[in-house]
């Protein structure tokens, strides 16, 4: 069964002060907490080692509620200069969490924003206004509604007949609780790291982020998130589960070999706007050799399974018997007199595309990005080297940006993408996640 906890700092108009409840009490009264923190001051400490008022009037509203109230005091027997933020901002929070580590999922935890000095209470404020724990903040208006002006005599109190005095003991008692909505600082702040991270293409650390977000988003732009993030790591059965509609629309090629060719390119377009250019020379093979692949069957007529055969590990090797007499082996062998029919390479795919393709630019690209590919890539795998777009360039005399280009050509000539605007998917389906990131925001105000 769950819990209610209530955290109060203690102070002069507790727990009954003009024949009314102080706030510690009034909240007790209202919302029934199983479990009080009373947090003293020296000065309050003294009043209630003289005659306990403050645990001996909650046990009598205990009585007239029939409710159990678990009072727990902390103590601070040596503070004296109550007007410190400083120290209560640290000490409340230190409290708090202890109070939070003790609960359970379902209980919840009041502050009462009321009671204690001016630097106690801006503690408390500042505490709700950043959100870093999951509690409800509390306020008390004063019987009068306005400010507490006339003087009462506090240094003889009787715990009895200022109870039977209190006028908030009546059936028909006015309410004077409010729960304080804080502009939530802290997670406006988490929301604005959120959105740059969408815009930096990090979606990993915002779906971290948007898991420590109190109160955490709705379910859908969760989901929202966890896609981009599935999407970024090309995990189509994540995706798919996620039943995601509108990230699978800014994922605009729907034929499956073809869409996994198409996002490990815009993967590697992400690569170069974030600066990760060694992850981007890495990267660059295995979609050199696909597209070498598809070109070869589109513009040469070569389907690669008449004249291969795949491993058990899945990768494609030349069959000897398979390339017997044709036209294919006869490529090779020109250029490879002693080929070794082993795994199939872009060089072997760009070589059938020289020979067969009547597809000038075509002809001209493969052979670039087959000439590049080499001469950086084994480097920035086997070596600890800075690769920057800089180094790129002196190894190649080609920038990062016109490999990815020529890449993004062959793209569109093989029909992988058959609309440019496609290339800019990523960028709409991180405005999108914003946008609604912003009505959710909106509707926590």
């Amino acid at each position: 069964m769950s819990k209610r906890y209530l955290f109060s700092p203690v102070g002069n108009t507790d727990p009954i002060k003009y024949f009314s409840d102080g706030s510690m009490l009034h909240i007790c009264r209202v919302y029934q907490p199983d479990i009080v923190y009373l947090y003293m001051s020296q000065e309050i400490y003294k009043c209630h080692l003289k005659d306990d008022r403050y645990v001996k009037t909650l046990h009598l509203l205990g009585d007239k509620l029939n409710h159990h109230f678990d009072i727990r005091l902390v103590i601070r027997e040596e503070l004296v200069d109550v007007q410190q933020y400083d120290f209560f901002y640290k000490d409340f929070r230190a409290c708090i969490a202890d109070i939070e580590r003790q609960m359970d999922d379902g209980d919840q935890l009041l502050l009462n924003m009321a009671s204690g000095t001016p630097a106690m209470k801006s503690a408390l404020v500042v505490m709700a206004t950043l959100a870093e724990y999951r509690f409800t903040p509390i306020q008390v208006s004063t019987p009068l509604h306005g400010s507490n002006l006339e003087h009462e005599e506090r240094k003889e109190y009787d715990v009895e007949t200022n109870w039977e005095l209190d006028k908030d003991n009546k059936e028909d008692f006015h309410n004077r609780c409010e729960a304080v909505k804080c502009m939530n600082l802290f997670r406006l702040l988490k929301l604005d790291m959120l959105k740059k991270h969408l815009r930096a293409y990090d979606y990993h650390a915002a779906a971290a982020v948007s898991r420590e977000l109190n109160p955490g988003l709705t379910q859908e732009n969760q989901k929202l998130l966890d896609a981009a993030e599935a999407r970024i790591n090309l995990d189509w059965n994540t995706l798919v589960k996620l039943s995601v509609h509108k990230i699978r629309a800014f994922a605009p090629v729907s034929d499956t070999e073809k869409r996994k060719i198409f996002e490990y390119v815009l993967g590697l377009k992400i690569k170069l706007k974030k600066g990760e250019y060694a992850d981007f020379v890495r990267a660059i093979t295995p979609v050199i050799v696909d597209l070498m692949e598809l070109c070869v069957k589109k513009y040469c007529g070569i389907h690669l399974d008449n004249y291969c055969i795949v491993d058990k590990n899945g990768v494609k090797r030349w069959s000897a018997k398979k390339l017997r007499n044709s036209r294919v082996n006869q490529v090779l062998l020109a250029k490879w007199p002693n080929f070794k029919y082993d795994v199939v390479y872009g060089i072997h795919l760009n070589e059938i595309v020289q020979s067969m393709c009547s597809h000038s630019k075509v002809r001209r690209y493969a052979q670039d990005l087959v000439d590049v590919e080499p001469k950086i890539r084994h480097v920035a795998a086997h070596e600890i080297v800075s690769v920057t777009d800089e180094w790129i360039y002196k190894k190649t005399q080609s920038t990062p940006e016109s490999i990815l280009e020529k890449i993004q050509f062959l793209c569109d000539d093989l029909k992988i993408n058959d609309a440019p605007e496609n290339w800019d998917s990523y960028d709409k389906m991180n405005e999108y996640i914003i946008q609604m990131l912003e009505h959710d925001s909106e509707a926590m105000e």
